[in-house]
């Protein structure tokens, strides 16, 4: 048990010392003072539709577990089931890694609703593969809008389907019980990643990007960012996001203050909208379990 702690220690400084160092690295590469003049520069107004919207894609993104959650087979209201989605966003900004609110979520459906943890597990997991499938989608359409030198590009558009096609056998060979909700989920993350690509281009505005002709190489960037980002390496993704922006605004030939303000302009915003779950950690049993359709999970369902 000793160390077991002591290698979650171990691992939790692993992280924070990696994000520390790659930020130090960044900041050795680029003019702190340039980003942060571009931020304070930033038109307010466009960085508040960017948080709406953003906060839209979070609701969308409830939705898809939801449909998850059904298969478990569990009723939860969709009122409840924001709640419980909010809560996990809150605990993602201090719990590592980034899987913490999801751990959450884990507890308090066993704890209150009687769900097998192998079963949520497996309805998180697929929530965050199929987010991930459609990233992948959307940086091979992305590909072939962008000045980037990459072998056989021409032909990589016949690629793009091919991560929805593995998605599809993941979950009817791996995750049988969820497939039913593979059509259902792919629409859902389609929307939440187009919601959030918007939002993207709303902070794209606001730090003044003039040239919409680029839109497509940040977007880039931006998508690869949230793969780097996912990485269990360092703190949440801290840094990682960063560091893909750095390298490649410089591939790409962009600004790179502009590039490393958009991926510090999402997170800040990340942070705001997930925030009003704190509301939520103060009476946490109240969140499921409290309207007539919460219903505990039932074996023979």
């Amino acid at each position: 048990m000793q160390k077991k702690k002591l290698f979650k220690t171990l691992k939790l400084v692993a992280k924070i010392v990696l994000s520390a160092a790659i930020l130090w690295y960044i900041s050795t590469k680029i003019d702190v003072a340039a980003i942060g003049r571009a931020i304070a520069r930033a038109n307010v107004w466009w960085l508040v539709l960017a948080l709406f919207i953003y906060s839209v894609s979070q609701v969308a993104a409830s939705f898809r577990l939801n449909t998850l959650f059904r298969l478990i087979p569990i009723r939860i209201s969709q009122v409840s089931n924001l709640r419980l989605y909010w809560l996990g966003l809150f605990y993602n900004l201090f719990l590592p890694g980034g899987v913490g609110g999801d751990g959450f979520k884990v507890y308090m459906l066993n704890h209150y609703l009687k769900v097998p943890v192998k079963r949520s597990l497996g309805a998180i997991f697929a929530d965050r593969l199929s987010g991930l499938t459609i990233i992948v989608t959307y940086l091979l359409v992305l590909l072939h809008f962008v000045d980037l030198e990459v072998p056989y590009k021409n032909w990589l558009i016949v690629a793009i389907p091919v991560p929805v096609v593995v998605f599809f056998f993941f979950m009817r060979w791996v995750l049988p019980l969820f497939k039913k909700a593979f059509f259902a989920i792919s629409l859902w993350s389609l929307l939440v990643q187009g919601i959030q690509m918007l939002a993207a281009v709303c902070i794209l505005n606001g730090l003044g990007v003039d040239n919409s002709a680029s839109y497509d190489d940040y977007l880039f960037l931006f998508f690869v960012s949230a793969i780097m980002a996912s990485v269990p390496v360092t703190l949440g993704g801290i840094g990682a996001r960063e560091f893909a922006f750095l390298i490649g605004a410089q591939y790409l030939t962009l600004q790179q203050d502009q590039a490393v303000a958009l991926s510090l302009l999402f997170f800040l915003i990340s942070a705001l909208s997930a925030f009003p779950g704190i509301l939520f950690t103060i009476t946490p049993r109240e969140i499921i379990n409290h309207y007539e359709e919460d219903q505990k999970f039932k074996a023979s369902s």
